[in-house]
């Protein structure tokens, strides 16, 4: 995949969970979530993500068995894409913790999403 793919994709998906969590604060927010509205969409967005690349990875080994054998030399342009996107939701949710919660409350998953 050229780096202009990459970094195309991995900003497609920046927008795309920004657009997947403006939406799910457009929803009508659980009674037990209403102390935290910020994390209940966090943690929602988190499962979007979750819920697309799980069954991706699923995919890519289904399209690409080499893969099961050599994870490091083996891939395809569709797990590569893959990784972007996962990149691009790292990204998100960093900038999205940074901007809404203390530092003190989000150190771990700053330094999760940085590694």
């Amino acid at each position: 995949m050229e780096l202009q793919s990459v970094i195309l994709t991995t900003g497609a998906s920046v927008g795309f969970f920004k657009v997947v969590n403006y939406g799910f604060g457009r929803l009508p927010i659980p009674e037990t979530a209403q102390r935290n509205a910020w994390k209940w969409r966090n943690i929602s967005t988190s499962f979007v993500h979750s819920f697309i690349t799980g069954i991706w990875a699923v995919l890519c080994f289904y399209m690409h068995p080499q893969m099961a054998e050599d994870l490091i030399e083996t891939h395809s342009i569709f797990s590569h894409a893959l990784v972007s996107v996962s990149i691009g939701y790292f990204i998100y949710d960093f900038f999205d913790m940074v901007l809404n919660q203390k530092f003190s409350h989000s150190w771990e998953l700053l330094f999760h999403h940085m590694v």
